[in-house]
């Protein structure tokens, strides 16, 4: 600890000859504590001016200075901005308007009177339960038969007759445009003709006859066999008979069907010296219905 100015002043010297002290440097506070590990002297230290030989009377204080700020760049932005808030007036699409009520009341109204006839015609069928009509063939006639070699043609005249009865007991059918054919198995119609409309009253049986002309007809040579053999010769013919049935009970009516007759297989006997007349010998022959 060094002595204050007022007990230096009041001793003299032990050595008339030495020289006065140099008077002591103005009194100075000590820094305070340099808190940060950054800052740096503004002069050297004592140590470092004393170990250099320079003057050591006075040297630079340190003071503690804050280091140069350091320029950082700031942190990348990675927030994403906000989406913007919704709008608050909600446009919908107008509901279409409701169908007028005439027009509701009037197809509820078709439709309930689609659904009762509907269900009037099943109950009616149910009740009368319609069945097809039963044919048989009864007699087959061939006349004036003429069959060229030369050209395989045949020139003849079919009479046929169909038994017609209607199993029905509360119906009565009536037949549009009946078309009857004939032809030998299994080749193509030698002819075809219109017949008349008909009609059948409940449980009625009715013959239906008819006759077919054929001119000059190709005919193939399995068939042309039995027309050189002459007497005792036999052919299968195959009569048919197409006609659009429709049944009715009073003001009831079914809808129009197509019915196929076919009775297939019938077969003629060739009499006579020179083979101009055939006929089926047998009973009435039950044929196929389709309806």
């Amino acid at each position: 600890m060094q002595p204050s100015s007022s007990s230096s002043s009041a001793h003299p010297p032990d050595h008339p000859n030495s020289k006065p002290p140099a008077p002591p440097a103005p009194a100075m506070g000590y820094p305070a504590p340099n808190g940060n590990p950054s800052a740096y002297f503004a002069a050297a230290p004592p140590a470092a001016a004393a170990a250099n030989g320079s003057a050591p009377a006075t040297f630079g204080v340190a003071y503690p200075y804050p280091a140069p700020p350091h320029h950082h760049h700031p942190p990348p932005h990675h927030h994403y901005p906000y989406p913007p808030p919704p709008p608050t007036h909600h446009h919908y699409a107008a509901h279409p308007p409701p169908p007028p009520t005439c027009l509701r009341r009037l197809l509820a109204a078709v439709v309930g009177a689609f659904l009762l006839l509907g269900a009037a015609t099943f109950i009616v069928w149910l009740l009368l339960r319609p069945r097809a009509p039963a044919f048989s063939l009864t007699s087959l006639a061939l006349s004036r038969v003429a069959y060229s070699p030369a050209n395989s043609s045949l020139s003849a005249s079919f009479d046929a007759a169909l038994l017609a009865a209607n199993p029905n007991a509360k119906l009565s059918v009536a037949y549009f445009s009946p078309l009857a054919s004939v032809s030998f198995a299994p080749s193509s119609p030698l002819a075809v003709a219109s017949l008349a409309p008909f009609g059948q009253g409940p449980g009625n049986t009715t013959t239906i006859a008819f006759r077919l002309v054929v001119e000059d007809a190709y005919v193939g040579p399995d068939d042309a066999a039995a027309l050189k053999t002459g007497a005792g010769g036999a052919v299968d013919v195959e009569v048919r008979l197409m006609a659009v049935a429709v049944f009715d009970r009073g003001g009831w009516r079914t809808r129009r069907r197509v019915m196929r007759v076919m009775c297939d297989g019938v077969k003629v006997v060739f009499r006579g010296k020179n083979s101009t007349e055939a006929a089926f010998d047998g009973p009435p022959r039950r044929c196929d219905v389709v309806l």
